[in-house]
């Protein structure tokens, strides 16, 4: 067993540290070559290198998002927040924070994962009318002087439903979701980037504790998420984090409801069978005996390797920051992104990419948060239920 969850940290790493690459992703690839791995383990196994990797990327995950700026449907939504601490020289720090934040939000999860066991919840009916209630609360409250708060909700409106279209035309296919999300969040940053000055502070190893209150907001958003099916993390991440306005607390916020939808939906799967996420997916189709409680012991051990490890390759990356300009930095991760679009999407990508680049640079012209784009995602969903 410890064979297994060694590879699941690794796999883990590997996916939370490369841009673009989603834990659900590898739990397909494993699927696939479970013959191959048959060989060397056993399908239960099997069915813990998919869990581990799914807990230890919500962990490292944080990492390039926080000093590349390339966002995955989990972390787009801090992604503005997490630049500005880096230009502060915080970026080490946050991570510090999102790290223990993980773990935090995991511990506080064990309790309503067994909780979640004897429960067997059908919200399938309710889905789009909690989103559509999301989505209004989420839209009008951009904070602006009173005379002009309308004015600002219906730009961002505009921002959703820009957005919203473009996340429908692409829905089905998991490989658009990363042009997509550049595009909509990290680009108009990158490209700001490149044309202006500056350069980033030293980053400072300064950790704080995260706020309990964050992180238990963050695991209840992350609890409340998992029983929903068709409504990913990043809605998630959205709830523990529209009220927020400290970066830092941010962070912790997302980063704890992540770690939490992650373990919960495998609570809720264990519970009642259903499927809340891809790495589920493929857990089911690998075994269907395992004890339930067996698995917050492995989470645990995973999501302890995971700390240690977020806080060593955060290091890492924030001492390679620091020593690069922030528009060459951005350059190359621009140019990166391109690359990595066009390799695993080629040209209908590259048009996605540059569509939601144009919609994120409208919210920036707007003066609105970009979190508005979440649309994308919250507009299919809702069409998909009410059609």
């Amino acid at each position: 067993m410890f064979e297994a969850i060694a590879l699941g940290v690794l796999l883990g790493v590997i996916t939370g540290l490369t841009p673009g690459i989603h834990s659900n992703t590898s739990a397909m690839l494993i699927l696939s070559y479970t013959p191959i791995l048959s060989n060397y383990f056993n399908r239960e196994e099997i069915a813990i290198v998919i869990f581990v990797n799914a807990i230890v990327h919500t962990f490292l995950d944080v990492i390039p998002t926080m000093f590349l700026g390339v966002p995955d449907e989990d972390t787009a939504v801090a992604i503005l927040p997490m630049h500005e601490l880096v230009l502060r020289g915080e970026g080490i720090s946050a991570c510090l924070n999102s790290a223990f934040s993980s773990l935090l939000g995991f511990l506080i999860s064990i309790p309503i994962f067994l909780m979640y066991l004897n429960l067997n919840i059908d919200t399938s009916k309710i889905v789009p009318f909690v989103l559509i209630a999301v989505s209004i609360y989420l839209i009008a409250s951009e904070r602006e002087f009173l005379e002009s708060r309308l004015k600002k909700s219906l730009q961002a409106f505009t921002i959703f439903i820009l957005s919203g279209i473009l996340g429908y035309s692409c829905f089905g296919d998991q490989n658009i979701l990363l042009p997509l999300l550049t595009g909509l969040f990290a680009s108009p940053i990158l490209l700001t980037s490149i044309f202006s000055g500056g350069s980033v502070r030293t980053q400072v190893v300064n950790f704080q504790n995260p706020s309990m209150r964050d992180v238990i907001s963050g695991a209840i958003a992350g609890s409340f998420v998992s029983i929903f099916p068709g409504i990913s993390s990043g809605v998630a991440t959205l709830i523990s984090s529209i009220h927020l306005r400290c970066h830092q607390r941010i962070v912790s916020a997302i980063s704890s409801a992540n770690t939490s939808n992650a373990i919960l939906c495998f609570a809720v799967f264990f519970s009642s069978g259903k499927v809340r996420s891809g790495a589920v997916s493929a857990f089911k189709e690998i075994t269907l005996n395992f004890d339930p409680y067996d698995i917050i012991k492995i989470g645990l051990i995973a999501s302890l390797f995971a700390t240690i490890l977020t806080i060593l390759f955060s290091i890492i990356f924030g001492r390679f920051a620091e020593r690069i300009k922030p528009s060459k930095l951005s350059l190359l991760v621009f140019l990166f992104n391109l690359i990595v679009v066009y390799t695993l999407t080629h040209g209908y990508g590259l048009l996605v990419f540059s569509i939601s680049t144009a919609i994120g640079f409208l919210a920036v012209i707007f003066k609105v948060r970009r979190i508005n784009c979440m649309g994308s995602l919250i507009v299919p969903t809702i069409l998909i239920y009410l059609i």
